[in-house]
């Protein structure tokens, strides 16, 4: 029988080679399955131990979901072990609810196909998930987000019922990541807390975990990226900008950064970081020209003067990110035509602006406005991949 869980912090076990201990100190006898990423070397071992369902991330979307929830339901295990990256990860977690809730997948569903937000209604887990990451960032291993892909685009869905019951983070899983993709997970978790910095509400020990986060992050992101040492610090920081104060009594919206590279990434298929890398900059340079949509010059101010602090980074935002993503080598999708960009600023209006509380009072010129600024890869060529800009302008009519 599963044991009772909050849905509030998971527990979770960190080190280099502990996965197939701790996974047999928690399973034990009870009946489990792995879903995994099949071109993750890690996922290859646990497969002999459990049963298993092998997932491409680059292919995965509702339909796949739906599908899983229903082996889930079918199977009722009582454990789900997700092995990959956020993609993967969110994925288990979404379909998880439909072992045992199935009323709650079924909203979960029905209402992400018409709604960028669905908040899901108050229950608990019962299907305890297990989840080990293999990337580092998105912190799906600890959070109680999940994104789904529809039709329409990335959906984000909220709820205490996601938050995974266990979290493995184990450096030997991490080897494989490409130096480059650590490094735009330390700028995801860093802007996690950036964006969340952006906002003037939230308590005096929330902003100290903050900045103190933001600077073990960019202090780490300078050490030697192929350490195992360093690997895992990375994964542990961006997990605790869950665990921690850091995220707690603030404006869940704040991140506002986080809306538009959603629909950039969407639109152009490129990873979220990549679309973010883009955007981030022109995003705060409203906020720090006084535009409260966007957010609160003084709080975004006083968290980057903090974590910049004894660094080379400049003191002011705009400067000091555009340098971080040029000092990382953080790539950025190529500049989409006009009328892409006039779809990607549509979408993000109907789906987070205007009346939404993600983007409030925040329309289809205040995205174009933000694209048109954006600092896109000078040397690609105009971005006109992806799906048809016939289906984009249909999907949003």
């Amino acid at each position: 029988m599963n044991r009772p869980f909050a849905g509030q912090v998971p527990t979770l076990w960190s080190g280099s080679g502990i996965t197939g201990e701790v996974l047999q100190r928690i399973i034990g006898a009870r009946d489990a399955i792995v879903v995994a990423d099949r071109h993750v070397p890690a996922a290859n071992a646990l497969s002999t131990c459990w049963r298993s369902i092998q997932l491409d991330p680059s292919q995965l979307d509702i339909d796949t979901v739906i599908d899983l929830a229903s082996e889930f339901s079918r199977s009722r295990p009582e454990i789900v072990i997700a092995v990959g990256g956020g993609t993967i990860v969110d994925a288990a977690k979404i379909a998880a609810l439909g072992a045992r809730s199935g009323n709650a997948f079924t909203y979960l569903v029905e209402h992400a196909v018409r709604s960028g937000l669905t908040i899901l209604p108050p229950g608990e887990p019962t299907t305890d998930v297990i989840a080990i990451p293999t990337t580092v960032g998105t912190s799906s291993e600890t959070n109680s987000v999940g994104i789904l892909k529809t039709l329409d685009g990335y959906r984000l869905i909220v709820g205490r019922s996601l938050r995974p019951r266990y979290a493995i983070i184990d450096s030997d899983n991490l080897m494989s990541l490409p130096d480059s993709a650590l490094r735009a997970g330390a700028f995801e978790a860093l802007l996690r807390v950036a964006g969340i910095s952006t906002n003037s509400r939230g308590t005096e020990r929330a902003r100290q975990d903050a900045v103190s986060i933001g600077q073990a992050i960019i202090e780490a992101a300078k050490s030697d990226l192929g350490s195992p040492a360093t690997r895992l610090r990375i994964a542990r920081l961006s997990a605790a900008t869950q665990r921690s104060g850091a995220l707690r009594g603030r404006n869940p919206y704040a991140a506002r950064h986080w809306y538009v590279a959603n629909e950039v990434a969407f639109s152009l298929a490129v990873p979220k970081m990549v679309a973010t890398a883009a955007i981030v900059s022109a995003i705060w340079q409203r906020v720090c020209i006084g535009d409260q949509r966007w957010g609160v010059r003084e709080s975004l101010e006083g968290f980057w003067r903090a974590v910049t602090e004894g660094t080379t980074l400049s003191p002011d935002p705009v400067e000091g990110i555009e340098s971080l993503i040029e000092t990382w080598g953080l790539q950025r999708p190529p500049r989409p035509n006009e009328l892409r960009i006039r779809a990607i600023a549509l979408a993000t209006e109907i789906a987070w602006g205007n009346r939404h509380p993600m983007l409030r009072g925040i329309g289809e010129l205040d995205v174009r406005e933000i694209l048109e600024e954006s600092l896109w890869d000078a040397d690609g060529p105009g971005q006109q991949s992806g799906q048809s800009l016939l289906a984009i302008e249909g999907v949003n009519k």
